[in-house]
């Protein structure tokens, strides 16, 4: 080290020092060196990240110490829109690179006990260290991990918004508020609590993601049978070594997935489990937003009041207190949730009386019962838009007649001046108002906030909501992954001696398991509406009937949709690339000696055609949709635009597959009929020698058909075109000399152009 720093012995003691100390400055210097070479992309990246860094801590310095006299001059204000540009870029990169990359580890550390066995933990703590020295392709597979679960976390809030009620996720910022503005709350809020929040966001994704996914799958591997876990693959092996219908099943996953619309599925299973939750831990109002008598008191049992109140409640005459509650709400009001109105009362009062009559009810029908009101009123959020302001809080108590019980929570005489600075308020302990912003009111709005019933022991209730929801998760998620991989392996196994893959045992398993579970959703669905009609079941059966002959018309569409786009098409596309150029390569590489570089049975020629073949039908489709007045995306459009009953099949059909299948097999045959008609002319046709030629065995003679065909389309492409731009130049040629379309030849009189214009002119003047 010395040698290659040149450094001198006193600072050869220097570093031995620090060194010594644990201060690794050799390390940092060794570091620094190789990174001045650049001889790695790392190293690069090193350099360009550390020349950042001192450009961010020059800002720094300039911003923090030019006089106050030199602040409006044109270098100030370079240097501080140079900072506010870092600043966000520096935020966009921790959202959308360093939060994905972390969600990513942490989803892998989640689900590796799903691929060791439960003896193998020594091998679990090697893979768990091998995490945090691997290249940079694992980083940017973390990422797409990370980047998948961030999304599907979104499509997961927005579940919660659609069950519980308005307000209740008031933390998570809602994309949809009109007054959501991140760049600007980058620009304006300070630094500190914006990396406050960013670590609490970062603490929230991990522990989510262990809590979820890597609890539930410990859990799952130790509740499924043994036989299970772990899942096993061989990752040398290529997807078209494994048989044709297990791939072919995988491939349907996708599209199962887009049509099946399993997310409805679980909508209707969580947001039932969540309600049940809630009702659970008596917070059906303040998780779901409907409002229970039940929830706000405890019952008790004669002679036995030890028993908890969460086994008996299921047992108990609940009819009996809401049908007193309906009857008593209809003219006595809570005056802390409607205000001060005809036949409002406070809260004391109004539970007193409610009490009372509970207990009148319950002593005629069950003397041995008692139903004992207990918890109180807080405010709390009503919409999710609702402005944070740090320091405060959301859920405050209140007093019988709605107003925070505490002066420290009183925000809206706080941030008003006009009730601030009235006589009765003038003594009290009151917060400091809420700070401005230049786009958005973070004033309190008491429009934003609502009064509902909280039971005692709130946070006690809240965190078993999360623990009963987290149950729910895991039994889900658990149950649809142990099922999937048994059924999948049932299925997998019947396809033969095959080698043991879990991944598409598991993929087969999800797709029978997502397609019984949405047709058996459709049935109950259906059932519903068709008892909950009432008394017109004959309306509700013409509707079923019309419905089930809808269902019929969409599986038949989709399924010739299906064999055609997806099965047809792509293979005759496949083809013509194998023919036209797979052939020519293989006919090349056999040349040049290298013959088990390229060596692939028929199965597997066809299995690569034909995902060659989807490739072009999907970029075909989708470029089509960048040209939304073409022929082509017109005709596209008004044939498959909605739902699968109302699709045009057999115009489509017509319209897009019969041409390509057609031209392709003109072009495949092609080079064929010339191979066997050079094989005819030498002598060398038999059925030995045609099968070779058909199966794709023999290339030699095949690949010189294939150039020659290409070349010979190409040419009379080439001349069409040629011929078709002439025809074009001699048509504009003609129409520029004899004036077509600006002059009328058959009058006889004026065929001089500048006549012509000069009568115009004249004309137009007069």
């Amino acid at each position: 080290m010395a040698e290659m720093f040149f450094i001198d012995a006193w600072e050869r003691n220097l570093w031995t020092k620090l060194v010594g100390w644990g201060i690794p400055v050799d390390k940092i210097a060794l570091r620094l060196y190789h990174a001045i070479k650049g001889e790695t992309v790392g190293d690069r990246i090193f350099m360009v990240v550390m020349g950042h860094l001192l450009g961010v801590l020059m800002t720094w310095a300039i911003i923090t110490y030019t006089p106050r006299a030199f602040r409006k001059s044109t270098i100030y204000t370079s240097v501080k829109t140079y900072s506010l540009m870092i600043k966000i870029v520096v935020f966009i990169l921790i959202e959308l690179l360093l939060f994905p990359v972390l969600c990513g580890y942490c989803l892998d550390i989640s689900l590796t006990p799903l691929v060791y066995a439960r003896q193998e933990s020594p091998r679990f703590v090697s893979y768990f260290t091998s995490l945090f020295t691997q290249n940079w392709t694992a980083l940017i597979l973390h990422w797409m991990l990370g980047m998948f679960f961030m999304v599907h976390f979104a499509r997961f809030v927005l579940h919660l918004r659609q069950v519980v009620r308005p307000g209740l996720l008031w933390f998570i910022r809602d994309p949809s508020d009109p007054n959501f503005h991140p760049i600007r709350d980058i620009i304006e809020d300070k630094m500190l609590p914006q990396q406050y929040n960013i670590a609490r966001s970062a603490v929230m994704y991990c522990g989510i993601i262990m809590v979820c996914v890597g609890l539930s799958m410990v859990c799952t591997m130790y509740v499924a049978p043994k036989d299970t876990f772990p899942m096993v693959w061989d990752s040398t092996m290529q997807m078209g070594e494994y048989p044709v219908q297990a791939t072919s099943l995988v491939l349907l996953l996708p599209f199962a997935i887009i049509r099946g619309r399993p997310n409805e599925v679980l909508h209707c299973i969580f947001g039932w489990w969540w309600k049940l939750a809630a009702r659970l831990v008596r917070l059906s109002e303040f998780v779901i937003g409907t409002r229970s008598i039940v929830d706000e008191g405890a019952w008790t049992v004669a002679g036995a009041p030890w028993l908890p109140d969460v086994l008996i409640r299921p047992f108990m005459p609940s009819h009996v207190v809401k049908g007193v509650f309906g009857t008593f709400n209809e003219h006595v009001f809570d005056e802390a949730r409607v205000g001060q109105i005809e036949g409002a009362l406070p809260t004391r009062e109004y539970r007193a009386r409610l009490q009372l009559e509970i207990d009148l009810a319950l002593s005629n029908s069950h003397p041995h019962l008692a139903f004992v009101l207990e918890g109180q009123n807080m405010r709390a959020p009503n919409t999710d838009t609702v402005p944070v302001v740090v320091g405060r809080r959301m859920v405050i108590p209140v007093d019988d007649h709605g107003r925070p019980a505490n002066d420290q929570f009183d925000y809206e005489a706080a941030d008003y001046p006009e009730i601030r600075e009235q006589e009765e308020n003038q003594d009290r302990d009151l917060p400091p108002p809420a700070p401005g912003s230049s786009y958005r009111d973070r004033r309190f709005n008491p429009d934003q906030h609502s009064v509902l019933f909280v039971p005692p022991s709130l946070k006690a209730r809240v965190l078993s909501f999360f623990a009963l929801g987290w149950v729910g998760i895991a039994a889900v998620s658990g149950a649809t992954l142990v099922i999937s991989l048994k059924i999948g392996k049932i299925i997998y196994n019947r396809l033969g001696n095959v080698p043991r893959h879990d991944v598409l045992s598991l993929s087969i398993g999800l797709l029978v398991l997502l397609v019984v579970s949405v047709a058996v959703y459709r049935v109950l669905l259906q059932v519903s509406e068709f008892y909950g009609v009432g008394a017109d079941r004959e309306v509700a059966l013409q509707r079923l009937r019309r419905q089930m002959s809808q269902v019929g018309t969409a599986v038949l569409n989709s399924t010739v949709c299906a064999v055609v786009f997806c099965g047809i098409v792509p293979v005759a596309l496949g083809t013509v690339v194998e023919v036209y150029f797979m052939v020519i390569v293989r006919d090349h590489i056999l040349k040049t000696g290298y013959e088990d570089m390229f060596v692939r049975s028929f199965t597997q020629a066809l299995f690569h055609n034909w995902m060659f073949g989807m490739m072009n039908v999907w970029v075909v489709s989708s470029a089509l949709r960048f040209f939304p007045n073409s022929y082509w995306s017109r005709q596209m459009d008004r044939i498959f635009t909605g739902p699968p009953h109302t699709w045009h099949v057999w115009e489509g059909i017509r319209i897009f597959a019969a041409p390509v299948v057609g031209m392709s097999l003109t072009g495949v045959c092609l080079p064929f009929v010339l191979a066997l008609a050079i094989m005819a002319v030498k002598g060398t046709l038999d059925l030995r020698s045609a099968t070779s030629l058909f199966m794709f065995e023999s290339v030699d003679i095949l690949a010189h058909c294939s150039m020659t065909v290409f070349v010979a389309a190409v040419v009379f492409f080439a001349i069409w075109q040629a011929c078709f731009m002439y025809r074009q130049w001699t048509r504009l040629a003609r129409d520029e000399t004899y004036l077509v379309g600006r002059q009328l030849h058959n009058l006889g009189e004026n065929n001089n152009p500048e006549q012509v214009l000069d009568g115009e002119e004249s004309g137009v003047a007069g």
